[in-house]
């Protein structure tokens, strides 16, 4: 007897890899605000927290713009599944005349 086994697609892959970035992220942004607040608090004339503000800018610049791209891109195939899938479905009922 052969046991049906799912197939992970690579979307379901690829969402857990972002998720898993994500979450280290924010673990590396928690971390880097806490040792800034310190050197504020023990040093404040040696606080440098351009490096701090560049590590959460720029992978949420990038991040967006890059979500947004996905996004238009499987919207746009979605749109085309659906349209592909409603003519086939009215040329089955009938209602669409072959030739």
């Amino acid at each position: 007897m052969k046991k049906h086994v799912k197939k992970r697609s690579m979307r379901e892959y690829s969402k857990k890899i972002i998720a898993a970035m994500i979450l280290l992220w924010f673990i590396v942004a928690i971390f880097g605000i806490s040792l800034t607040t310190y050197q504020a608090i023990t040093v404040p004339e040696y606080i440098n927290a351009e490096g701090l503000y560049n590590f959460v800018g720029y992978p949420m610049t990038g991040g967006i713009i890059g979500y947004l791209i996905k996004s238009a891109v499987e919207n746009k195939q979605k749109i085309k599944n659906a349209s592909d899938s409603s003519l086939s479905d009215d040329s089955e009922e009938g209602m669409i005349p072959n030739g």
